[in-house]
């Protein structure tokens, strides 16, 4: 729970820093496009490591490796890690932090509309 407070933070100062280099003013709409681009990108980036890591393009792959190597490298190309071993991290971090970002950028939305 406390790493989790902390990334979010972490991502409302980036999301700050942002608007003022980005936009060079504090506002409301400046605050909802900056924290859509965060947590969007967080979120993206999550769901490619859940797709990945689920062994959705193992056989993609495996296939690539097979078709463009020789007849000496066969070996060395089947023998190589699947996609979805070299992701083994936990991806719900990623959710909750781009889910957070999201929801307070929704919550500002309806502020923006309502006021």
């Amino acid at each position: 729970m406390k790493k989790s407070v902390i990334w979010f933070v972490a991502a409302q100062l980036l999301i700050i820093a942002m608007m003022l280099l980005i936009s060079k003013e504090v506002s409301l709409t400046s605050y909802i496009n900056m924290s859509f681009f965060v947590g969007g990108t967080i979120t993206f980036i999550g769901l490619l490591v859940y797709v990945v890591s689920n062994g959705f393009f193992d056989i993609f792959t495996m296939s690539m490796r097979k078709v463009f190597s020789t007849k000496r490298s066969l070996v060395d190309a089947e023998s190589m890690r699947a996609p979805s071993e070299l992701l083994d991290f936990q991806t719900r971090p990623f959710f909750h932090l781009g889910g957070s970002i999201l929801l307070g950028m929704s919550i500002a939305l309806i502020i923006y509309y309502l006021g």
